[in-house]
């Protein structure tokens, strides 16, 4: 697991997506937690949280410019055969 600190935002895939919002890639790094969201000094419409061990929705500052969360977790045991 992997603690959400403001290097780890820093460091993670920024980019504008096709519909033209300004992104923050933070999948797959199995984040327990939301913290430090603060330090993406509100430049974000969205944020992919998924592919993470999010439990609990809380911990969120004030972000005026916020639109879109992503928290998709999509986990499959077995794919069946046709």
């Amino acid at each position: 697991m992997v603690k959400l600190t403001p290097d780890l935002i820093q460091q993670s895939m920024q980019y504008i997506n096709p519909v033209k919002d300004r992104e923050l890639d933070l999948r797959g790094y199995k984040i327990p937690t939301i913290e430090n969201l603060g330090a993406t000094l509100d430049q974000f419409d969205t944020i992919d949280f998924s592919d993470n061990d999010i439990r609990k929705l809380d911990g969120f500052p004030l972000l005026k410019r916020i639109k879109t969360l992503f928290l998709i977790i999509i986990v499959l045991s077995e794919l069946e055969k046709d």
